[in-house]
């Protein structure tokens, strides 16, 4: 997979993330438990639409052993050492929500620095099938970005071809 695809798909991987030090593990949250590799298809869209964060879809394969370093990447961010806790407020095969930590985060890619907030999320997975909608609540940035929800939508389409 392309490091374009790759990062844009880390979402994904926010089913295998691991624990952090005083951080619930999402990794075992009931959903998660038959998540398999494979060719998976994913969309992002920000409401309201954010000019410095724009809409995308791709197609990739996943590995078991991609999925493992997105998951490392995911907690701290490629190029970053900080990490946001995460706290899970419910956690059922359909639905969960959390609540993810943050400290004050630069974004060099965006020359933005955003303050310290707790992020609200919300994870839905269609029931039955390789399924998942990720949205987080983002927190305005003044003077760069309105308050938004960040939507993730990966569907698994099947084994990667041969």
């Amino acid at each position: 997979m392309k490091s374009g695809k790759r990062y844009a798909m880390m979402v994904l991987a926010l089913g295998l993330i691991a624990a952090t030090p005083g951080s619930a593990d999402l990794s075992q949250l009931t959903m998660w438990r038959d998540l398999k590799p494979g060719l998976w298809s994913h969309v992002f869209t920000t409401t309201p639409k954010n000019p410095a964060v724009p809409n995308r879809q791709e197609r990739g394969c996943v590995s078991l052993a991609q999925l493992r370093t997105m998951q490392r990447e995911l907690i701290r961010g490629p190029g970053s050492d900080q990490i946001c806790p995460v706290s899970i407020q419910l956690d059922t095969p359909s639905t969960a929500r959390f609540t993810l930590h943050c400290p004050p985060i630069t974004i060099a890619q965006l020359g933005i620095k955003t303050p310290g907030a707790d992020l609200s999320g919300r994870i839905e997975r269609t029931r039955g099938e390789d399924h998942w909608v990720v949205s987080i609540a983002m927190p305005a940035v003044p003077g760069s970005a309105p308050a938004s929800v960040w939507r993730h939508e990966y569907r698994r389409l099947g084994d990667c071809p041969g």
